[in-house]
């Protein structure tokens, strides 16, 4: 399996994020924001180290708790300067079709929790540790 195909499996099946793990299975989920990716951490850590990842959108938060887990492969149609800056600092390998400068709310009128959660760390265990404690305040 290859980027492209979850590319594919991501966009024409309309998930949120599609995973090819390291026991070359595919997990996709439909759940919004980083709640597939937590689960995943938080269940076996592991299963994605060298992973590649499909997602709808990617910011900060998403692109440090992928680097925690080890991903060694990203696409998303959306992804915000700061999650490429993260990226580049830890060579994950990323494809995107668009930039934006950070990832809005789902109301559109301020910045997404998350990205707010996790402006000021570049620290991928700390940002995990940020969004758990955030998720179960929540």
């Amino acid at each position: 399996m290859n980027i492209y195909e979850l590319k594919d499996i991501l966009l024409k099946e309309n998930h949120t994020i599609v995973i090819y793990k390291s026991d070359a299975s595919v997990v996709v989920s439909d759940d919004r924001g980083v709640a597939p990716l937590m689960k995943l951490l938080k269940e076996n850590k592991e299963q994605l180290r060298d992973s590649m990842i499909a997602d709808k959108v990617i910011g900060k938060a998403a692109a440090l708790l992928m680097v925690y887990g080890k991903v060694k492969e990203v696409f998303t149609p959306t992804i915000s300067v700061p999650a490429i800056e993260v990226f580049k600092n830890h060579n994950v390998k990323i494809t995107y079709d668009k930039i934006v400068e950070r990832i809005i709310n789902r109301k559109g009128d301020g910045l997404c929790p998350m990205e707010t959660l996790c402006l000021n760390t570049d620290n991928p265990e700390e940002a995990f540790f940020k969004v758990n404690e955030f998720i179960k305040k929540t």
